[in-house]
């Protein structure tokens, strides 16, 4: 669902639209990792290190894109990293299996 005339928003209320859109590719992957790593008894220190630079990354992203300051290259990097962490408890979960 998307806002009837993103035009028609402040800009903010359109940024803020994509940042939730943008969330949604990274948190969804992230949560089924956790809750793997959670039935698997996975808790090490890579997954809480990872599980809480994600949190803080997906918060900064997100204060970016709707404050507008969060342009290239700071953005993608940002994401880019959120990845990398979802890659860290992916792989933390596999090396304990």
């Amino acid at each position: 669902m998307t806002p009837p005339n993103p035009l028609a928003h402040r800009p903010w209320v359109a940024r803020a639209w994509r940042a939730h859109l943008n969330l949604l590719e990274q948190f969804l992957p992230m949560l089924a990792l956790v809750l793997i790593a959670n039935a698997a008894g996975v808790s090490t220190a890579v997954t809480v290190w990872a599980t809480g630079l994600f949190f803080g990354l997906r918060l900064i992203h997100a204060a970016g894109m709707i404050g507008g300051w969060a342009r290239m290259p700071v953005r993608p990097l940002i994401f880019l990293a959120g990845w990398g962490c979802l890659l860290a408890v992916g792989l933390s979960v596999i090396a304990a299996g």
